[in-house]
């Protein structure tokens, strides 16, 4: 009886051995665990205000830079350390890099004029450059077709086919814009015939890249967009944050009225330049 009441009570202290081990052990895991979630939330936080803080230098310098009446301003491009081992590195299409401003358009006889575009960046890669131009119009009366395209004083060669709306200008050599930012009037773009009777027209820029800018361009507005893409990382850490935001210059109230139109967080981290 003795012998077995000692085995018993062998077998509960081993009982309680076990049980007290793996609660040790439990407890030891989750508070590591506690500690890590704890490390990758301030990790996570930082990279999102690292972000942020690249939208906002972008921003700053294009403001910063502006020189009226030849441009706007712009920034920068890729890696900037804000801390040691925290940094934002910004990029983006060359879609996000155009601005196409739309504040002086109009229909003037077989034209419509006074569209002008730059780059908002000074950084040379990636090349802002458009393969070809969309064009889709509303207009009452009499049909007319596109028949040309004027960048810069320059006629551009393209292919233009179909010629009625939407008529597709696909340039015969990409046409890059300046790396040292500076308006460039898209003099005119030509029909076949008096305009009057336009009631709307839209234009969509696609790049060398394949990525596309649609802007309405008649009748005029008080816009300039372009886009600006940041992501924050801290070194050691796979954790990346991505702010999108879009910029309207908003050229005729420039100083006063400047604002983000939109800014999200996209799940797409900027690896370059």
């Amino acid at each position: 009886m003795i012998k077995k009441r000692k085995g018993l009570a062998l077998i509960a202290a081993i009982m309680l051995i076990v049980f007290v081990t793996i609660v040790v052990f439990s407890l030891t895991t989750f508070i590591v665990q506690w500690f890590s979630q704890i490390d990758a939330d301030q990790i996570n936080s930082k990279c999102l205000y690292l972000a942020q803080a690249g939208i906002q230098d972008a921003i700053y310098d294009v403001r910063f830079s502006r020189n009226l009446p030849s441009r706007y301003g712009s920034f920068t491009l890729g890696l900037n350390t804000v801390d040691v081992g925290e940094t934002y590195r910004r990029g983006g299409t060359a879609a996000d890099l155009m601005m196409v401003d739309t504040s002086n358009t109009s229909q003037s006889g077989q034209d419509l004029t006074g569209l002008r575009i730059q780059n908002a960046t000074s950084t040379v890669s990636p090349a802002v450059a458009i393969s070809k131009m969309v064009i889709t119009w509303v207009k009452s009366g009499t049909v007319r077709t596109l028949v040309s395209i004027r960048i810069g004083g320059v006629n551009i060669p393209a292919t233009i086919s179909p010629a009625s709306s939407p008529a597709t200008a696909v340039f015969t050599t990409p046409y890059v814009l300046n790396t040292t930012p500076t308006f460039i009037a898209v003099n005119r773009v030509r029909f076949s015939g008096n305009m009057s009777g336009l009631s709307s027209m839209i234009i969509q820029f696609v790049m060398s890249d394949a990525s596309t800018k649609t802007v309405s361009v008649f009748p005029a507005s008080n816009n300039c967009i372009f886009t600006i893409k940041s992501t924050g990382k801290v070194s050691g850490s796979n954790i990346y944050r991505t702010i999108k935001a879009d910029y309207n210059l908003m050229p005729t109230t420039y100083a006063t009225t400047s604002r983000i139109s939109d800014i999200d967080e996209i799940n797409t981290e900027i690896t370059a330049p």
